[in-house]
């Protein structure tokens, strides 16, 4: 017996960690977050978390940053160590995140992800955007092919942050397995709770105004969902969903700004 237990000892010391499963380690992305992204402020009038980009691009030319380690770390980093639901889940949303905020960063100054700059019809979806395990990934790719479609929970719609003022918000700490589906429903209700973003209600033209989140991939809230309208219910404020259980309602859709989540735009 004691031969075996060596052995077995012996081989935890050989196999590789990730062999045997492991999350990735957020630490230096949290210190990002916590370094540089400010909430309770407004852009446009709107309120965001902001990040401020040019203290990151200056961060990034430092090559022992947790920027450019955070960086390294999810190029050499396997996802498919990752286990759960949950911890692949929140990995591809934090990744998703990085990958727009480095979008910014690769390009700045840019005033907004869609800049001709990164992509010269201001589509940035399909280029390749971050490094994952020796391979890139394009946010599209992420957004749809890995989460959307493979997760089928519309919930990540309020996690993943495009780098732009109507997004839902990008949350300042990594998103995490242990309390994934909280971070993310706080997330909703939070987006969902702002009149100029997520929802604004008039009755008297019976009408629902919806962030355009909505209108981009209104295929999967209709296949996954039963519609907006119906996934929402859960996330938005009281007198909101009274006011929505009153009758039939007509849904336009709220102006959506575009502009960089940049924190040298804040007032």
């Amino acid at each position: 017996m004691k031969s075996l237990a060596k052995i077995f000892i012996c081989l935890l010391l050989i196999v590789p960690v990730t062999a045997l499963g492991a999350d990735f380690n957020y630490t230096r992305y949290e210190a990002l977050l916590k370094r540089h992204v400010r909430s309770g402020v407004k852009i446009d009038g709107i309120a965001v978390n902001a990040v401020d980009y040019a203290a990151i691009v200056r961060e990034a030319k430092n090559p022992d940053s947790s920027y450019s380690l955070l960086l390294k770390g999810l190029a050499s980093f396997d996802p498919a160590v990752l286990k759960s639901r949950e911890e692949k889940i929140a990995f591809w949303v934090n990744v998703y995140n990085i990958g727009a905020l480095k979008t910014i960063v690769d390009h700045y100054p840019v005033d907004s992800i869609r800049s001709r700059k990164i992509n010269w019809l201001g589509l940035p979806w399909d280029r390749k955007a971050i490094t994952v395990g020796g391979r890139e990934y394009s946010l599209g790719e992420i957004e749809n092919s890995i989460l959307l479609d493979t997760y089928r929970d519309l919930r990540i719609h309020f996690g993943i942050n495009c780098a732009s003022v109507s997004c839902a918000d990008i949350l300042p700490v990594p998103y995490r397995a242990t309390n994934l589906y909280r971070q993310l429903e706080e997330q909703g209700r939070r987006l969902l709770a702002d009149q100029r973003k997520g929802l604004k209600v008039d009755t008297q033209r019976g009408t629902v105004y919806l962030s355009q989140i909505f209108k981009f991939d209104k295929k999967h809230f209709d296949a996954l969902g039963g519609g907006a309208l119906s996934f929402i219910k859960p996330y938005v404020l009281p007198e909101d969903r009274e006011s929505m259980g009153r009758g039939n309602l007509h849904v336009e859709y709220l102006d959506y700004d575009w502009n960089a989540n940049d924190l040298k735009n804040a007032r």
